[in-house]
């Protein structure tokens, strides 16, 4: 597909204006600025944040991310929960509060009402798992399981009757970008890999994942890692537009046939169905076979797209009026992050209404990230269209008003529900959760402070806790104090001091941007945030419930380097930042003394650049002690690690870490450094790409490194089905240190490092469960923590005391153990895991069912502890084949099923 080549780094700053005005009633010093949406990228490039996740997750030397990771890393950590278990490894945190915030609301893509109740609504974000309300959105409650995969992506109703309670939702969230490129090559793109179809039996209140549907190896295709949308038809059927193509289902998901299919570059991203049994399918990609499909029993498909269909379209949308079904309206994202809008009418063919289209920035759809279109069900020319904003046509899409923008709603459009009593009022989905309105064709009237046209909308958030936080910040110079501070996606920074989980979090910049990284000065006075998608740092105050925002931007620095771009305060002196630009760092002698001034512009004042620091790549990572001498650590997206000695003064000289014992597979992506707040020479470094290895160790002040992911890696070699490991932090509880690390399917501790043999415990299992952990702080003078999660907002805690010992902690299996091998049955290769409960020679053979030896696995000498092997049957016929592990005098055995 033609598309802008993605760079590795966003080359061109954007200059963001902010608003700050409170929700909460407080004023602002001076009037705030204009808005700007930079949430998913920049103008130049649409698809930054997608990029910036795939560099974090991709396989150094594939460039891609594993198809089935998704449900590889599930099946892993339920093996890792049940080992713990057995060998009664603990978690050290016994409660978790849950913060909020409590009224603010997350990207929500799955919007549905109940046909049968009206007050029944059923929401999805596509990294919270699925929410349900039974009073019209004034409460909500979480209905998948804290062990569930959160991902929802779309969701439909069986409204039939007699089958109401049949519900099904689709997961995966696939970018829109999907044309690859040098960076980021077709079919790595989908930060929220999905796993499936799941389905409720009871009004969705419980939900269970579809077997037919679960993801298969990693040498297999997994059509539904991705799903656009469902439809239901008849007593059973189900319809799966994915990213594979259109699947149907005419048993309820238990089995599936593929009825349009023109291979992995053609997703299918959406479908409708008319009240007669007419069905239509959008056909995306690059080539011949993109378009639009009819059918009349779903699977035989025709061709109906006009002569002018576009070669390259990345994303299609249908609507189809209820009271008319003759007509049908399409909407297409086509190359170069345009966009087209066709109609169609039975007996008088296509017309053209791109020309029609609204063209403004609140048009944009980030590379169709955010791009629906709906139609009022009992009016045919009203027309319901998002994209970053809200737009409605009264007459068949040849004008348009804004009727939803930054203004008491949110942008970024997902999803509408009509409520089926009162086609006016209905219910929105979007990137600040779940809005309602009672009246949709009301007349769209100026904001009175920021101009913005919108009609009344109302809030339905509060209980809905699906923020999505990249960053959390706390305040270290307190203890005791409840502050947390994140950035978020695309609800830009909230605070809260409240334990309180009904009270509502204020926001900083409130508005339609990302928030990044974050600090907070020791004593709580000053916050300190980084937008993404910007080169931009500001320090935000409080007094007199008056806000007083300082731009405190390098002016002289290069500008924007990665989308996500870290920050710190000294912990000696939280008056001093450091600041990467790019492949520079600067240095602030002291924030507090920048003016406040107005219009609010980067500032020169007290910044320094060092200027001996001289990088390959840009910056990605920083890291520092409390302990003395002040040593900074920072690495690069590249691999390269550094140390600076002293560099609160002066032009100190970078020096260059060995990294003997690091698996860089060329270059790998450092994103976290966790420096021992008592040891300046102690400190972990991690890698968050899959099938890596994904923490280190170094005792020596960078220059020898250990692997210590231990039981986060399903192989010695960091290969698997392992999370993707993204933050570290180490907190001393009475002397004992204790480490955390955030992941991808959760939180983990250990109060032990030795090397592949550090045991792992997830933390909140019934809590936190399997969220994203994006980042961690700690304070070490009361061992607060906090905890921002990429989907059910942050989480804190205290832990005054170590739980278990370090050696119950680490305690060896007590028996030698095989492990059911994974997948089973399985194509051409399977996973087998065994525990040693000592060292000695161990042998893994196969058999076929006649006893005949088929393969030696393993036969040679191995240390205690857990082990695994690989069995390659590429050239083994299909059928049975029994698996045995010798070991001493003892022998287990387990059957295996190759199917071909």
């Amino acid at each position: 597909m033609k598309r802008t080549s993605l760079l590795l780094s966003v080359l061109a700053a954007l200059v963001l204006c902010v608003y700050i005005t409170q929700r909460h009633d407080t004023a602002t010093r001076h009037p705030a600025p204009a808005k700007m949406k930079a949430a998913e990228g920049t103008k130049e490039n649409p698809s930054a944040r997608s990029q910036h996740e795939w560099m974090l997750l991709r396989h150094p030397q594939t460039n891609t991310i594993p198809k089935d990771i998704g449900t590889r890393q599930n099946a892993f950590v339920n093996r890792l929960a049940e080992a713990n278990a057995r060998l009664h490894h603990l978690p050290q945190v016994t409660k978790w509060t849950r913060r909020g915030p409590y009224n603010v609301g997350g990207r929500t893509k799955a919007l549905a009402i109940d046909v049968k109740n009206e007050n029944v609504i059923l929401a999805g974000c596509v990294s919270s798992g699925m929410w349900k309300s039974t009073d019209k959105g004034k409460s909500w409650r979480k209905t998948t399981s804290p062990n569930q995969l959160p991902s929802v992506s779309c969701i439909v109703q069986n409204k039939k009757p007699g089958k109401e309670n049949l519900w099904y939702y689709g997961t995966g969230e696939y970018s829109g970008a999907r044309g690859g490129s040098a960076a980021a090559p077709l079919s790595t793109n989908g930060f929220y890999r999905g796993d499936g179809i799941f389905k409720s039996l009871d009004n969705g209140e419980t939900w269970s994942q579809l077997p037919s549907t679960v993801s298969g190896t990693a040498q297999t295709t997994d059509p539904f890692d991705f799903i656009y949308k469902l439809l239901t038809f008849e007593e059973e059927g189900v319809l799966a537009a994915t990213s594979s193509g259109v699947f149907l289902s005419s048993d309820g998901g238990a089995s599936w046939k593929h009825v349009l299919d023109f291979g992995e570059k053609y997703p299918s991203s959406d479908i409708a169905i008319t009240s007669q049994g007419t069905f239509y399918a959008a056909i995306d990609g690059m080539g011949t076979a993109n378009g639009l499909y009819t059918s009349s029993d779903g699977v035989n498909w025709e061709d109906i797209s006009p002569p002018d269909w576009p070669d390259t379209t990345t994303r299609t949308v249908i609507a189809i009026p209820p009271s008319n079904e003759k007509t049908i309206y399409v909407l297409t994202e086509v190359a170069h992050w345009k966009q087209t809008m066709k109609k169609y009418e039975k007996g008088i063919g296509w017309s053209d209404l791109t020309k029609y289209l609204p063209c403004n920035a609140e048009m944009t759809t980030y590379g169709a990230n955010m791009m629906m279109l709906y139609v009022k069900p009992d009016d045919d020319k009203t027309l319901f269209l998002g994209t970053v904003g809200l737009y409605r046509s009264k007459d068949g899409g040849y004008s348009y008003d804004v009727i939803g923008n930054y203004s008491d709603f949110h942008v970024d459009q997902h999803a509408i529900a009509f409520f089926p009593s009162n086609p006016k009022s209905m219910l929105v989905g979007n990137d600040g959760g779940v809005f309602g309105t009672n009246d949709n064709m009301a007349a769209a009237v100026p904001d009175p402070i920021y101009g913005d046209p919108h009609i009344e909308w109302k809030s339905l958030n509060e209980g809905y806790i699906t923020t999505q936080f990249y960053s959390v910040a706390i305040d270290h110079g307190t203890p005791g104090s409840e502050l947390v501070l994140g950035g978020t996606q695309d609800n830009s920074f909230l605070f809260s001091a409240s334990t309180d989980s009904l009270m509502s979090w204020t926001g900083i910049f409130p508005g339609a941007m990302d928030g990044g990284y974050c600090a907070i000065s020791d004593g709580g006075r000053y916050f300190y945030t980084g937008q993404a998608a910007s080169f931009s740092v500001y320090r935000n105050e409080f007094p007199n419930d008056v806000w007083e925002v300082v731009d405190v931007t390098p002016a002289s620095a290069i500008g924007m380097g990665l989308w996500m771009n870290p920050l710190l305060l000294d912990p000696h002196d939280s008056k001093i930042m450091y600041l990467p630009s790019q492949r520079e760092l600067w240095r602030n002698s002291d924030l507090t003394n920048i003016p406040v001034v107005f219009p609010m512009a980067p500032t020169d004042i007290n910044w320094t650049k060092l200027v001996n620091v001289h990088t390959d790549w840009h910056i990605s990572a920083l890291g520092m002690s409390e302990a003395e001498p002040r040593r900074l650590y920072y690495g690069c997206i590249a691999g390269s690690l550094y140390r600076l000695d002293n560099p609160q003064e002066g032009q100190p000289i970078p020096v260059a870490l060995q990294g003997n014992n690091i698996q860089w597979y060329g270059y790998r992506y450092a994103h976290c450094i966790s420096v021992d707040p008592r040891n300046v020479n102690k400190l972990l470094v991690v890698f968050p790409e899959y099938e890596t290895m994904s923490i280190y160790l170094s005792e020596d002040g960078g220059d020898n490194w250990t692997p210590v992911s231990g039981n986060l890696e399903e192989n010695p070699d960091g290969s698997g089905g392992g999370p993707s490991v993204r933050w570290l932090a180490t907190l001393y509880v009475k002397d004992h240190p204790v480490y955390f690390a955030g992941t991808s399917v959760g939180l983990f501790s250990t109060i032990k490092l030795d090397g592949m043999n550090t045991v792992w415990v997830q933390e909140g299992a019934e809590t936190i469960g399997r969220m994203v952990i994006d980042m961690i702080d700690v304070r070490q003078s009361d061992g607060y923590i906090a905890v921002a999660t990429h989907g059910n907002g942050i989480y804190t805690a205290y832990l005054t005391d170590v739980s278990t010992s370090v050696t119950e902690r680490t305690a060896l299996p007590e028996h030698f153990m095989l492990h059911p091998a994974y997948p089973n049955p399985f194509n051409a290769r399977t996973t087998i895991r065994f525990e040693l409960p000592r060292a000695g020679m161990a042998r893994l053979l196969v058999y076929n069912m006649l006893g005949q030896k088929v393969a030696t696995l393993v036969n040679d000498y191995r240390s205690a502890g857990k082990h695994t092997a690989h069995w390659n049957a590429a050239e083994v016929a299909s059928g049975e084949y029994i698996l045995q592990l010798q070991f001493e005098k003892t022998r287990q055995t387990q059957k295996v099923v190759i199917q071909k």
